[in-house]
């Protein structure tokens, strides 16, 4: 794990704006297998800490086991809940890309919405624009999911919600470069 980390203060209530952003995804590296990271940003994009874990292989026999879900279980629950409980600024709201790590929400515990293509909307409870970006969630409270689009608005005046992606995957390529 490769860490970048600040001080911060514990968690605001749910009323409160939202001051710690995650933005988590999974990337494939080529001949190693899938590594995960997560950004964890202020409002205004920038950084409070940085995880990412080294390439976790695929296992062809838990591929035969979990069948249809395997790349859920890989993403989910082995690769992106370790990052995340590694975090110690605990993010109020997981973006991700992935929508595999849609269901991170049930093991966090904390809101989840993902980034995506138009024609990847259809099953997903809530969908809104932000800044251009088609944004998802399984969000069914309205009043969180109220504060999690306005969040997402309000950081948006500062960064494209799409933009802490391209700064994980850079990080995840330089992470493998020195290794």
């Amino acid at each position: 794990m490769f860490e970048v980390s600040e001080n911060t203060e514990p968690a605001t209530e749910s009323s409160e704006p939202i001051q710690r952003f995650g933005f988590i995804t999974v990337v494939d590296v080529p001949e190693l297998g899938f590594a995960g990271g997560m950004l964890v940003v202020s409002p205004r994009g920038r950084p409070i800490e940085f995880h990412c874990t080294p390439p976790v292989a695929e296992n062809r026999t838990q591929k035969i086991l979990y069948g249809q879900t395997y790349h859920d279980f890989l993403f989910c629950d082995q690769i992106a809940s370790s990052i995340f409980e590694k975090s110690k600024a605990r993010p109020q709201l997981l973006v991700t890309d992935r929508c595999e790590l849609l269901a991170l929400d049930q093991i966090a515990h904390t809101p989840v919405v993902m980034l995506c293509a138009p024609d990847q909307t259809e099953n997903r409870i809530a969908g809104f624009d932000v800044g251009g970006e088609q944004v998802i969630s399984q969000i069914d409270d309205a009043q969180l999911l109220s504060s999690v689009k306005l969040a997402c608005r309000e950081f948006s005046k500062s960064l494209p919600l799409v933009e802490p992606f391209e700064r994980i995957r850079l990080a995840i390529e330089e992470a493998q470069a020195v290794a």
